[in-house]
């Protein structure tokens, strides 16, 4: 982990990914980029037919620099945080009318590892930080990104739930999963959910995950679950076992649609109680022999 980038709207929300991006980057000897995008209307007034622009046009060029500069001292300000004390930290701003693209473009540029962006907490993906924000950055980032819904302990993750159902896909994330673990020093518990219009045989899903293991080390608890609704499953297991974060994988761009189903991530982010940390399939993509179960 070598660069970390923190989206900030300046809430009180938004200090909670800051906060534990903060955590993580004092662990890995990341370094921080905090970034704010100023929301700009997607349109501009008219000059009059002689050419000179109407006073309007003026003032909307005034009011555009002018939260520009309020973005750059608080951004500023912020870098005197108790939490990024000694930390490598530096700053910018944007003035953008499409936020998410401003995001995950700076993501690529900076050569970020991950995102990380706090959000006002479960319940409604809507209330995410800078709005719906957050969804359309897990949906476009290539990069992996953290939500933290709820404010962070001043510590790392210990227990981690990795929600899968052990398809090929899975083994090109699971690595980038398992390197964050280790930078938290935190355990992985392998979790397959079963329902009764996606159900498959307990023996297996067992052969899926026993594969799994001869891949990465087999050194995880693993759960094999029964609920209603795979969204539910992983809540209430990762309440069961007190975890406090659960790992799951997106194909992107079409409402988060990973190897569960779309509506599934998409519930998980809105309904969890704990970070969500989701990892796009296409950015890590598996060398992997469906005949020879060889990766």
């Amino acid at each position: 982990m070598k660069k970390i980038l923190v989206p900030t709207d300046f809430s009180e929300p938004s200090y909670y990914g800051l906060d534990k991006a903060a955590v993580i980057a004092r662990k890995s000897k990341a370094s921080l980029h905090i970034f704010n995008v100023c929301e700009i209307a997607d349109y501009y007034y008219a000059a009059d037919p002689i050419g000179m622009a109407p006073p309007a046009s003026i003032m909307f060029e005034g009011f555009r620099e002018k939260i520009l500069n309020n973005a750059k001292k608080k951004l500023d300000a912020l870098k005197n945080r108790s939490t990024l004390k000694n930390l490598d930290v530096s700053v910018s701003c944007e003035a953008s009318n499409n936020i998410h693209f401003a995001i995950t473009d700076l993501s690529d540029k900076l050569k970020a590892d991950m995102i990380v962006m706090g959000s006002h907490g479960a319940g409604n993906l809507t209330e995410i930080i800078l709005g719906s924000t957050a969804e359309r950055v897990v949906r476009y980032a290539t990069k992996p990104v953290l939500v933290i819904p709820v404010k962070p302990a001043n510590k790392l993750f210990s227990k981690i739930v990795f929600a899968s159902d052990f398809l090929p896909e899975a083994y090109g994330i699971f690595p980038f999963v398992q390197n964050f673990a280790k930078i938290c020093s935190a355990k992985i518990n392998l979790f397959k959910v079963n329902t009764l219009d996606q159900f498959s045989r307990t023996k297996d899903d067992r052969e899926k995950i026993h594969d799994f293991f001869k891949k990465f080390g087999g050194k995880f608890d693993y759960a094999i679950y029964n609920d209603y609704m795979k969204e539910e499953g992983i809540i209430n297991y990762s309440r069961e076992i007190n975890a406090d974060l659960i790992a799951i994988g997106t194909h992107g761009k079409k409402g988060l649609k990973r190897f569960f189903s779309e509506d599934v991530s998409g519930g998980i982010v809105r309904l969890s109680h704990i970070p969500i940390l989701i990892v796009n399939l296409k950015k890590y993509k598996p060398s992997y022999d469906l005949k020879s179960k060889k990766v």
